[in-house]
């Protein structure tokens, strides 16, 4: 009987120090050493429609985002793409990231700012030229500093931005002043643009991006600050006759956000490789973004649209009168929004005297 005890006994301890043996193994990499293999599927949420092309910015922020990150950590990160909105709407999507209820989350900065006041930045008209500016002032100065702060209060975090090409003037009839928008509708539902726009003699409509076709073509608006790229994507081409060149935000762009609760469950060593991913996929998106706006331009002329170029000095009248009417406005929301505007002037004014990139932006885009 004693005999048969220890050996039930001894065949337990046997069977215990396998099943730890083999639970050790499975966290060892193939050099020997030992990590946590845990493995983590992340919901991704994207406010717009699937990417066309490969080059798209929009693309590389989305499907080769998602790709490399699960090749990067050896499959141990995969990432489930939800297009147009599937996990949550526009506005309420800041709430459930925050939450954790998915992970990411692809959108305009201007769609959270009934909440996140800052994001109203990224419509502001005439803020920036061209896509190295809008990547320093978001990566190198108190603008993209501020915008990051207010964020992780509310407990997310920006992972990276993607630039989306110019977003201009569409419109029925052609604007190369701020007189010519006397008597038009102008589509906007951004309440820090509206004075700018009414001031100009526009009159207001908020009709959403789906049925700007529709509105264009009863005339309900006369006039969109939408993509060029628009023209071709949503045929707006049909029902518009001119655009106006530079676009009043060039380039738009879109953010890269992560539940902070999210983020703090990776361990460190998959965290960097997501954020190194992220930030190369940003880079490589401005040579798109710069293509998505030729693109739609071109588009523009082949389908015997007028392409209006503005003259330097319409450019800084349309300039003026939006930093004394959206700018100064957007300063007022708060603190925040104060240093980012003050940042933004002083920022615009360094730019224009020390950066060559600025006058190579105005000998592309302005009249002769």
């Amino acid at each position: 009987m004693k005999s048969s005890k220890l050996l039930f006994a001894l065949s337990l301890f046997v069977i215990m120090c396998l099943l730890v043996a083999c639970n050790s193994d499975s966290k060892e990499t193939s050099t020997g050493g030992s990590v946590n293999k845990e493995t983590f599927t992340l919901k991704y949420n994207v406010s717009f429609q699937p990417p066309l092309w490969d080059w798209d910015p929009k693309y590389k922020s989305t499907e080769e985002f998602a790709k490399l990150v699960e090749e990067r950590t050896d499959g141990r990160v995969k990432i489930d793409l939800y297009y147009a909105n599937q996990l949550a709407g526009q506005v309420e999507s800041l709430d459930a990231l925050s939450r954790g209820t998915f992970d990411i989350q692809n959108i305009t900065p201007s769609a959270w700012a009934s909440k996140i006041p800052e994001g109203s930045f990224a419509a502001l008209p005439y803020g920036w030229m061209g896509e190295e500016h809008a990547a320093h002032l978001l990566r190198s100065t108190d603008v993209g500093k501020l915008y990051e702060e207010a964020l992780n209060e509310y407990g997310v975090k920006v992972l990276s931005y993607w630039y989306s090409g110019a977003t201009g003037y569409l419109s029925k009839q052609p604007i190369s002043s701020p007189k010519d928008f006397k008597g038009l509708i102008f589509n906007t539902t951004d309440a820090t643009q509206q004075e700018y726009y009414e001031k100009m003699g526009a009159g207001i409509a908020g009709v959403p991006f789906a049925e700007y076709y529709e509105g264009l073509l009863r005339g309900t608006i006369d006039t969109v600050l939408f993509p060029y790229n628009a023209l071709e994507t949503y045929k707006l081409a049909e029902v518009v006759d001119s655009i106006t060149v530079p676009g009043s935000v060039m380039p738009a762009f879109g953010l890269v956000a992560f539940s902070k609760s999210s983020w703090e469950k990776l361990p460190e060593d998959l965290q960097e490789i997501i954020a190194e991913t992220a930030l190369e996929m940003e880079q490589a998106g401005i040579k798109g973004s710069k293509e998505l706006t030729k693109l739609g331009i071109e588009y523009a002329e082949s389908q015997g649209l007028e392409v209006v170029h503005l003259t330097k000095e319409n450019y800084e009248a349309f300039q003026k009168l939006g930093q004394e009417l959206a700018w100064d406005k957007f300063a007022g929301r708060s603190e925040r929004t104060l240093k980012m505007t003050e940042t933004l002037y002083a920022e615009n004014e360094k730019w224009l005297n020390e950066n060559p990139n600025a006058q190579a932006y105005f000998d592309e885009y302005l009249a002769d």
